[in-house]
């Protein structure tokens, strides 16, 4: 029996995903790099300091990572409060229907508490949500599976009776990982067809996640 449902944010409820690649584009740029979608695509669904971490990896170890991840927080910002925050697909009508069926719903996201209470308050949808959980608040964000365990722990669900809604392969990934069923909304890449074969379903939109639902 479903108990719970828990949202990824980013490329999921919002696309903000490609907010963010411009945003990362253009800092690492400016840095004097040559940033790649490659590069941009490994950090998704990475907490702050995996990926600042990851910048230090990829363009030096006396590159100032905190700086960069910070920068491109704030470029993004700016670029969400010019163009609005843009919601997906299918994301109200999903939510009015699990909370027709009195589902509790959860949001775990890679990005900062600010930027995801700010981004749920823009778009009218904060009531929805139960529990939201940033993955900075937590020692391993995905693919490790530490974020929804500890949603599920905090709300008394086991784990099997929640349903994880992803689109990053570190998010299914992590999903996996903690024996949460989830299903894929891909964003900006498809998952690895191995991964796809274990996701309850692999699907175009939210919306089309409702009759899992029902």
């Amino acid at each position: 029996m479903m108990k719970l449902v828990i949202f990824d944010m980013d490329g999921l409820m919002f696309d903000t995903e490609r907010v963010n690649r411009r945003a990362f584009m253009e800092v690492v740029k400016e840095k004097g790099f040559e940033p790649t979608y490659e590069q941009f695509a490994e950090s998704l669904g990475m907490n702050a300091s995996d990926n600042q971490a990851l910048y230090e990896r990829l363009y030096g170890k006396d590159v100032d990572g905190k700086a960069i991840y910070k920068e491109i927080g704030i470029r993004a910002k700016e670029i969400i409060k010019r163009e609005g925050v843009p919601v997906k697909e299918g994301l109200r009508e999903i939510l009015e229907v699990i909370a027709e069926n009195k589902i509790p719903m959860a949001v775990a996201s890679g990005s900062e508490m600010e930027v995801i209470l700010q981004y749920m308050k823009d778009a009218g949808i904060s009531d929805y949500f139960r529990m939201v959980l940033s993955a900075c608040e937590i020692e391993r964000g995905k693919p490790f599976p530490d974020i929804f365990l500890e949603i599920c722990r905090r709300m008394k669900v086991d784990p099997e009776d929640a349903l994880v809604l992803e689109d990053s392969e570190n998010g299914v990934r992590a999903a996996l990982a903690g024996n949460l069923p989830v299903i894929n909304v891909p964003d900006l890449n498809e998952i690895p067809e191995e991964l796809q074969k274990q996701c309850l379903a692999v699907i175009g939109n939210l919306r089309e996640a409702i009759p899992y639902i029902r």
